[in-house]
């Protein structure tokens, strides 16, 4: 009789274990939902820092292409844009647009190493930043620079005018 205690004492039943397994499984659905937010989080907190790191630096590219002492020289014949030798090595690499980055020096500036990530241009003012190397836009999943303009002369610039300046978009729902 002893023995036969002994033996019923050491082990769960068979309905104690699938219970726990069950519990268990609904844990990790619930836990695995968790996950996969962190992915649109992490490529959410991406985007964003580019959208940071373009504002930023259109806003020290503007501030130094209104230094005398930076270099900066008019286009011929365009009004509306400046191209500027940022490193001081006599070769004006940077063009401003209304003194502001153009979509492709903006595509040029950006440095990101992870390869998942590409651009694709859009007419002649649109740049999206997305994960991909095809249809980011219908990704729904990007940044968006739209390079700045002038509303009342396509050849000059009204900096006084709001929607002379660029415009930068942040777009998540398909990520």
């Amino acid at each position: 009789m002893d023995s036969k205690k002994r033996f019923n004492s050491k082990g769960f039943t068979l309905i104690e274990l699938v219970v726990v397994i069950v519990i268990l499984g609904i844990l990790a659905v619930s836990a695995s939902s968790k996950f996969i937010n962190f992915s649109v989080d992490a490529k959410d907190a991406v985007l964003q820092q580019f959208s940071a790191s373009v504002k930023g630096a259109n806003s020290q590219m503007y501030i130094l292409s209104q230094l005398s002492s930076y270099r900066a020289q008019p286009v011929s014949g365009r009004g509306d844009l400046t191209d500027v030798d940022v490193d001081g090595d006599g070769i004006f690499e940077t063009r401003l647009k209304c003194g502001y980055l153009d979509n492709t020096d903006v595509a040029k500036r950006l440095d990101y190493s992870d390869d998942s990530l590409g651009f694709e241009f859009e007419g002649v003012d649109k740049i999206y930043f997305g994960f991909g190397q095809q249809d980011i836009k219908a990704s729904q999943c990007y940044f968006m620079y739209q390079q700045a303009y002038g509303t009342v002369n396509p050849n000059s610039c009204d900096q006084d005018d709001p929607d002379a300046a660029p415009v930068y978009e942040v777009i998540i729902t398909g990520c």
